[in-house]
């Protein structure tokens, strides 16, 4: 975007931890560009995995989370052992594991991901697999993630899709089954942001990451006006909040994505805590050293 491009660069005060990013295999990638090319949210960046590594590298990202995921039964084998390949290959990264609901082997799955090959957990995007985050058929997985201190990412907010798999309602009962879960919601969970806020002061090991909720240039894309949730809201919350970005999935420039902080005067110890030292903690990563 125009505006964007004008800007100067960010120069965080220490290099930041990006929760929220993107990686696919060639073919799926290429499958997923073209769909956002066709609902006219053109990314503009590069999707080959060397190549996002570089560029976040470049923007002061010392470490990301990425993902994929299996929108049908049957593919989340071959995709976390792509997982598994492309983080090892990528020293400042660390993969979340896939699955489907609709798997027939989902405790073997969840095994080879976690144990075999190394996976810090799995990230779901309820919308588009097309199930529900308290579906019975995942109680074994949640089990599994309790006991060995895994991550769950979940995309279970209703933005931008506002469909009958999403919202806080089954969320709310997947935490009472499973309060130890180290779990971190997408996107603050739009539209229910206070909703899943509240949340966290319940229950121990909950976050919620930024990715696509707090930059003004998202609201065209994700039919809201991010902006809207409140600084004093940022502030009670500031210890269970994350920095995600969606990249390189973005319609526009990747600062644009971590602005709003800058732009809204949070004080640096606050950027801080949702730049860096929450997700260290989250993903067990070794806490930054001083500056």
């Amino acid at each position: 975007m125009a505006r964007a491009e004008r800007r100067p660069p960010l120069a965080p005060e220490l290099p930041c931890i990006d929760v929220h990013v993107h990686l696919h295999p060639e073919r799926l990638a290429r499958a997923i560009e073209r769909w956002f090319a066709e609902t006219r949210w053109v990314t503009a960046h590069p999707f080959e995995p060397e190549a996002v590594a570089a560029t976040l590298q470049e923007r002061g990202v010392s470490r990301f989370c990425f993902f994929s995921y299996a929108h049908r039964p049957g593919m989340a084998r071959e995709l976390n052992r792509w997982l598994a390949a492309t983080a090892a290959r990528l020293p400042q990264a660390v993969a979340l594991g896939t699955l489907h609901a609709g798997d027939a082997d989902l405790d073997a799955l969840a095994r080879e991901a976690l144990e075999d090959l190394g996976l810090a957990g799995f990230k779901l995007h309820l919308s588009v697999q097309r199930f529900h985050v308290d579906d019975p058929r995942l109680f074994p997985v949640y089990e599994r993630l309790e006991a060995t201190g895994r991550r769950l990412m979940l995309h279970v907010g209703t933005m931008p899709y506002r469909d009958a798999y999403t919202g806080v309602a089954g969320f709310r009962r997947l935490m009472r089954r499973f309060p130890r879960l180290r779990v971190c919601v997408a996107h603050m969970g739009c539209f229910e942001s206070d909703a899943f806020l509240a949340l966290t002061e319940r229950f121990e090991h909950l976050y919620v990451d930024t990715t696509m909720a707090l930059a003004p240039d998202a609201a065209p894309y994700v039919g809201a006006e991010p902006a809207a949730l409140a600084d004093a809201t940022l502030l009670r919350y500031q210890d269970r909040i994350l920095f995600g970005s969606d990249f390189p999935l973005i319609p526009y420039d990747y600062d644009e994505e971590r602005r709003w902080a800058w732009d809204r005067g949070l004080p640096p110890e606050v950027r801080r805590k949702i730049f860096h030292d929450n997700a260290a903690r989250f993903l067990g990563l070794p806490p930054a050293g001083g500056g």
